[in-house]
């Protein structure tokens, strides 16, 4: 466990919680939130490290600190900004960035990680899901559905896209560990841990230098060399991040999202009659299952009044996706799987700035992966009770640690 830091609370700042709140089980947001958004929806709370925060739990309230300038990313590293975790953020990452120096590197990754690219992958995506099953069928149940489904075909995704071997695969697993932790590591584990990551991807970087492909790693050398778009230190950080983030992510909603369709059994069966209607249970699962809460922290450039509470210029706000896809105020009956729900406007993708670059890719995948499991095994179920299903309650992402199924 990592130890707090001595943080003193500002004037009128007494906090009602220690984030992370705790919750009972990966697939839902900590059932405090539906009170805060009812009484509550700007809630003074304290960070792992001590530090002074408020969480801000109403859809629209969500919206704008993840969209509204006064809300910053850099703002974490002046000099004593509060911090989530004792490591401070890489500031050379993407989503460590504000405008304008976030548009520049956005719009250099936006090429790899458009809608465009993402439809041209899907057949590439079916090639992997396909591959993966036929494994899977010709196993003995129970298997671990992450370990089989989730997690290879989101690794070879994403290490194809970036241009990474996928033989070392093995090596990322630790990597995301201490980098999604919230606790569990002391602050020098996890800087050994993202100095290997970063020593990985600049060794990669130079092998691109020398031979290059097709792949994004590849195309970024070539912008920092040519264009001068972009840094070594900015290279580095984005094949970090899109490799942790490109995998992690779509691991937790794929077997989230599997096991949100096998405790709704009404529902899946309207699905393997009609498969068509996949698409739309998927962004029930996008909406539902969010990694962790889907949120980073972010620091007020002024007074910011949300929901009739001041938020001081300089604070931490800590916004959480996982409650603003769950406001009944937006989303009727919100914590239901709904296969026929209108007008979903879930932002399990987040909102403004920061929309997640590889969205498209990640629905693509969600869905390729949901519709082809399903229809390969018609029997498919659990191999325990719901309950029993162990998860992740110490990492920034959360989700199951493995998913036992027969068929």
């Amino acid at each position: 466990m990592v130890e707090k830091t001595q943080a003193q609370q500002p004037a009128g700042h007494e906090p009602k919680y220690s984030y992370p709140i705790p919750r009972t089980s990966p697939n839902e947001p900590p059932c405090q939130y539906a009170r805060l958004r009812a009484e509550e929806p700007v809630c003074p709370i304290s960070l792992p490290t001590g530090h002074p925060a408020w969480l801000v739990t109403r859809y629209e309230d969500v919206k704008t600190v993840l969209s509204d300038p006064r809300f910053s990313r850099e703002a974490l590293f002046r000099d004593g900004a509060p911090r989530a975790q004792l490591v401070e953020p890489d500031s050379s990452s993407l989503i460590s960035m504000d405008p304008p120096r976030h548009s520049v590197l956005r719009n250099l990754t936006n090429r790899e990680f458009s809608p465009r690219r993402a439809e041209a992958m899907r057949p590439r995506i079916q090639e992997i899901v396909d591959g993966l099953l036929d494994d899977m069928a010709a196993m003995t149940g129970p298997v671990d559905l992450n370990a089989t489904l989730a997690r290879p075909m989101a690794l070879r995704v994403i290490c194809e896209l970036l241009g990474i071997p996928y033989e070392d695969q093995h090596l990322f697993g630790a990597w995301c560990d201490h980098f999604m932790s919230l606790t569990k590591y002391t602050a020098e584990e996890i800087m050994r841990s993202n100095a290997e990551m970063r020593a990985y991807i600049a060794e990669l970087a130079r092998e691109k230098r020398e031979n290059p492909g097709q792949d994004l790693l590849s195309k970024l050398v070539h912008s920092m060399d040519n264009e001068q778009t972009i840094t070594h230190e900015e290279l580095v950080s984005t094949g970090v991040m899109f490799l942790l983030a490109g995998h992690d992510t779509t691991v937790t909603v794929t077997g989230g999202g599997a096991v949100l369709l096998l405790r709704n059994p009404e529902q899946l069966a309207l699905i393997r009659k009609d498969m068509s209607l996949m698409d739309q249970a998927c962004e029930e699962i996008i909406r539902l299952v969010t990694p962790g809460d889907g949120t980073f922290i972010r620091i007020t450039l002024e007074d910011v009044e949300l929901s009739g509470t001041v938020i001081p210029a300089n604070s931490a706000v800590i916004a959480p996706i996982s409650s603003a896809n769950r406001d009944g105020s937006v989303f009727e009956d919100p914590d239901a799987f709904d296969l026929h729900r209108t007008d979903n406007k879930h932002i399990g993708f987040a909102y403004g700035t920061h929309f997640c670059a590889g969205s498209a890719l990640a629905r693509a995948e969600v869905q390729i992966a949901m519709r082809s499991l399903f229809s390969r095994f018609p029997t498919l179920r659990l191999a325990v009770d719901p309950e029993d299903l162990r998860w992740r309650m110490t990492a920034a992402l959360g989700g199951y640690e493995e998913i036992p199924v027969i068929w």
